[in-house]
Parts: C-alpha cells; sequence; structure tokens
C-alpha cells in the first residue's frame, strides 16, 4: 500500500466525522452518530456496487464505526464515536511501526498486491522504509491529537482535527518530500 492508496482508504472513515459535525449542531448528539453510521455504510454499499468488492480496510473501518457508534448512542456519551478515527490509525501506526523499526515490511507486503509483476530494486526497499518512518511519526501524533480533542476541546475543533489536520500534515510532509528530492536531484 502506497501513500496515495493510504490516503484513498482513509478518505471514507472522514467523511462520516463531517456529517456528524453538521447532524450534531442541528440535531443532536445520538442524530449526528446515526446519520454518520448511516453514511458510512452507505460508503460501503457505495463501494461494493463501484468496484465489485468489498474492500476490507472499509468494512473495518465501517464496522468500527457502527459498533463505537452503537455504544456511543447507548451509553449516551459521543466519546467511542470521536475516538474511532484514533483507533483506526492507531491500527496504522501499529502496521507502519512494524514496517519501520523491524525486517517484517508490512507496508511493503500490503504494497505488492497492488502492485503484481513490478519487482522492487533495494533502493525502493529503503524509500519504503524511510516513508513508513516518518509516516509512523505524523499518524502516531495525529492519532493523540484526536484522543486529546476528543476529550478536551470542542466538537468543531475536533472535528478540524480529525479530519483536515491530518490532509494538512500529511500534504506539508509531501511537499517537504517532493522539495527534498528536486533540491537533492539539482545537487547531485
Amino acid at each position: 500500500m502506497n501513500k496515495t492508496d493510504l490516503l484513498k482508504k482513509l478518505l471514507p472513515g472522514l467523511l462520516p466525522i463531517l456529517v456528524y459535525v453538521i447532524a450534531d449542531e442541528y440535531f443532536g448528539t445520538n442524530i449526528g452518530i446515526a446519520v454518520a453510521v448511516g453514511v458510512g455504510i452507505l460508503e460501503l454499499i457505495y463501494f461494493y456496487i463501484k468496484e465489485h468488492r468489498i474492500e476490507k480496510f472499509v468494512i473495518a473501518d465501517t464496522l468500527l464505526l457502527v459498533v463505537l457508534s452503537g455504544i456511543s448512542i447507548l451509553l449516551d456519551n459521543d466519546i467511542f464515536f470521536k475516538l474511532k478515527p484514533a483507533f483506526i490509525e492507531l491500527i496504522i501506526v501499529v502496521i507502519l511501526g512494524i514496517s519501520a523499526f523491524s525486517s517484517k515490511n508490512l507496508m511493503l507486503n500490503m504494497s505488492q498486491r497492488y502492485m503484481r509483476g513490478i519487482e522492487i530494486n533495494e533502493f525502493a526497499r529503503k524509500k519504503i522504509k524511510q516513508n513508513s518512518q516518518v509516516l509512523f511519526f505524523i499518524f502516531l501524533f495525529h492519532s493523540l491529537l484526536i484522543i486529546y480533542s476528543a476529550y478536551y476541546m470542542s466538537d468543531k475543533a475536533w472535528a478540524f482535527i480529525s479530519t483536515a489536520l491530518f490532509y494538512i500534515l500529511i500534504g506539508a510532509y509531501f511537499i517537504f518530500e517532493i522539495a527534498k528530492n528536486k533540491y537533492l536531484s539539482k545537487h547531485q
């Protein structure tokens, strides 16, 4: 799974957050959670119709959304719903951590599913490992921010941190990588 695939897989998980914040603002927490779950299920159906298969990551994200939302509604506390993005990211942190800091590169193994028949040389393997290390810390930092914001900040601040801030952090990293690579290619 490369960086673009990872972002594409995370994007559907962020839409229910945005829908929740809007619905919560106008209709209350329980309705907001219910609408967010409905959007998550509709996304799952959409991806099934579009791709004629159920993507494991999307189904895991939707199931986690349904379970944590159900707990939030039963306990009349939205904290479980708010922690869902952090749970997903912490799973990714574990995968990135194993890939970045051990001899077993799960990211490379997962990416080969999408790049069948493409040989990955040693330089590319090293680059994937380096990117996994940086992404590990970005995802870990972002997960901790989500947890903090879920407990101690407003719904709007939590929604910004859970969605837009993620893309800002990843975008800044991509821009930095592009600029660094251009600089290095000019000065070699």
